[in-house]
């Protein structure tokens, strides 16, 4: 599978806020799936809690599901150029949960797409981009920075990862172009017990149609049915090895 594109610019600098990652990939035999890039901000949101007493206390949960929103404004969005409605219709595929309570201090976002197979899903990001989501930039609200050079993105899996996916086996591999970027850029100062290296954490999980027969990343738990895989790093863990998510799964 391609590189995906950066999914979006996000304000964010990794010794100013705590945040969770988690990418989920479920693929079915066909090679289509659901993907979900999700988002826990909710350690932030306590450590902004106290600055923003006095502010309205509000509460979201709710599920965005852009077929539907499509399919209710189709008679305004037939009036759009072809061009805007093909983009209109790239939406047809996502979702978005959210889920934020400023009492409790609570964030979560996940962000959902449904992929036909794994050029498809190749495109994820890429279909995001430059559309008009209103939701979205409720992530970039919740994170500031005063530093601006530090802003460009924040990690996402796939925009260095090469995957592939069969009935015999799964690999994750990073890109020799990120190992080489990786290595160049690598903080040699970063330490295990750095009191950052826990500010960012990252969770990858991946499950398929069939039983696992062995999984080279010693990293990586396998999960109770055999039919998934669950890798954890923190910042330190992932600039300190680049390849600390590479894996083969081989298949029964």
């Amino acid at each position: 599978m391609r590189s995906i594109k950066s999914l979006f610019i996000l304000t964010l600098i990794f010794n100013l806020c705590s945040c969770e990652v988690v990418q989920e990939v479920h693929f079915n035999a066909d090679q289509s799936g659901q993907y979900s890039l999700g988002f826990d901000l909710s350690e932030m949101m306590h450590m902004g809690a106290a600055a923003e007493s006095d502010s309205k206390k509000e509460q979201i949960d709710s599920l965005i599901v852009f077929a539907d929103i499509l399919e209710l404004k189709k008679d305004s969005i037939s009036k759009l150029s072809p061009e805007k409605q093909a983009k209109l219709k790239q939406l047809e595929a996502y979702s978005i949960d959210i889920k934020s309570d400023t009492t409790t201090n609570q964030f979560k976002m996940k962000i959902n797409y449904d992929f036909k197979n794994l050029e498809d899903l190749a495109l994820f990001s890429e279909k995001l981009r430059d559309q008009d989501i209103q939701e979205l930039d409720l992530i970039g609200n919740k994170m500031k920075t005063t530093d601006k050079s530090k802003t460009d993105e924040i990690f996402n899996i796939n925009d260095s990862f090469e995957t592939t996916f069969n009935k015999d086996k799964f690999t994750l591999n990073i890109s020799p172009e990120a190992l080489a970027k990786s290595e160049k850029e690598k903080d040699t100062t970063m330490t295990a017990d750095n009191p950052m290296a826990n500010l960012m954490r990252f969770k990858l999980k991946y499950t398929f149609p069939y039983r696992i027969k062995k999984v080279s990343n010693q990293n990586a738990k396998v999960l109770s049915d055999f039919k998934g895989i669950e890798i954890n790093a923190n910042l330190y863990q992932m600039m300190s090895d680049p390849k600390f998510f590479d894996t083969e799964v081989e298949f029964e």
